[in-house]
């Protein structure tokens, strides 16, 4: 039974795809806190592997077409098993709705509003992406065409406004890292960044022709992972060493900007930016969320999940942490464990199983 009635395009899937992957350049310094100048060789070897994780996701979509990952895991594992592996989906696309409210709201009461407490932006985000879930995934995807577009302005806005401050001297010394970094940093680029693409196992099937997923899937993470390139070669070729250490270098970088009295105050259109792509993380597994319970439980609609979950998402997100540096340690060293099973082992086990037993 499919509870979502609403269907994508392939461009629609193409945009949500750069959107989950330019939300993610957000988070970025939990990578080069660890690799530094060196961040974009553990981001092409990332690259390269979730290409291959892409491929496993849509070949096991095709193979079960018109089935989401909660389908999928039952029809494989069997009920009781499959259930315990779909609840093990949902912990995770959950997890990442308050975690980023936080984020989010960290972000605003750090930067932008100091004034105005936490609380406020984690209930605000949890609404909005509450009211976006109820409009059901259409929305979302056409929502995501005027973030991508919106967002990617403003990367290339600041490229041009920043050339003058670019020095190459800050990738030096080249190719030189610790083995063990390189290892966590491709850990956390496949887990983290890329590892977001997960939740598409959840919207994958509700594209209008689901022979064309790979070839929009993949030409989403593509040009996704060429703009976070971009963003993370800017970032270090500009701010060098502080690119490591601040928790949000495209900020600090818009704030080098002044073009006499002209062009200031940039870091707004970074703030606006952040903000958007922050709102379409949350409401995409938001819904991956409510959707997954919905199957789960056998419902015919995800809606009347949509206020309570958003609820208990308030509740962790004011207070799952203390303090930022709680959740940038926590980004950085637990939660890729909690992401490989559901990230690598548990879709290239599901899909040897499928051929091997010749289930569809």
């Amino acid at each position: 039974m499919s509870i979502e009635k609403g269907r994508i395009t392939g461009s629609q899937l193409m945009f949500l795809v750069i959107g989950i992957l330019q939300s993610a350049t957000v988070t970025s310094s939990f990578i080069t806190e660890i690799t530094r100048q060196n961040t974009w060789i553990a981001l092409l070897i990332g690259f390269a592997i979730t290409v291959f994780l892409l491929l496993v996701y849509t070949s096991l979509t095709q193979k079960f077409a018109g089935k989401n990952i909660v389908q999928i895991n039952s029809i494989i594992y069997g009920d009781y098993l499959g259930t315990i592996i779909s609840i093990l989906y949902i912990y995770f696309f959950w997890l990442l709705v308050p975690a980023n409210s936080r984020l989010m709201g960290d972000f605003l009461t750090t930067y932008v509003f100091s004034y105005l407490d936490v609380d406020v932006f984690i209930i605000g985000i949890i609404i909005i992406s509450a009211y976006a879930l109820r409009k059901g995934i259409e929305v979302m995807a056409k929502s995501s065409i005027v973030i991508v577009i919106l967002t990617s302005l403003v990367t290339i806005v600041l490229i041009i406004l920043t050339i003058n401050y670019i020095k190459l001297s800050n990738f030096l010394p080249l190719l030189q890292i610790d083995s063990k970094e390189l290892i966590q940093g491709i850990n956390l680029m496949v887990t983290i960044p890329f590892g977001d693409l997960a939740v598409f196992l959840i919207i994958f099937p509700y594209m209008n022709d689901i022979n064309q997923v790979k070839k929009y899937a993949i030409q989403g993470v593509i040009i996704g992972g060429i703009g976070f390139l971009i963003v993370n070669l800017r970032n270090t070729a500009v701010l060098g060493k502080l690119d490591s250490i601040s928790m949000y270098p495209a900020y600090e970088l818009a704030k080098l900007v002044s073009i006499g009295e002209v062009i200031t105050r940039t870091e707004v259109l970074v703030a606006l930016a952040v903000i958007f792509l922050y709102f379409l993380k949350i409401s995409i597994f938001y819904y991956a969320t409510v959707l997954s319970i919905a199957q789960l439980l056998k419902l015919k609609s995800y809606k009347p999940l949509v206020i309570p979950v958003g609820i208990i998402s308030i509740v962790f997100g004011i207070s799952m942490y203390k303090t930022p540096t709680d959740e940038f340690y926590s980004g950085a060293n637990i939660y890729p464990i909690y992401a490989i099973p559901c990230v690598i082992l548990l879709p290239i086990i599901s899909l040897v199983i499928a051929y091997i037993r010749k289930l569809t």
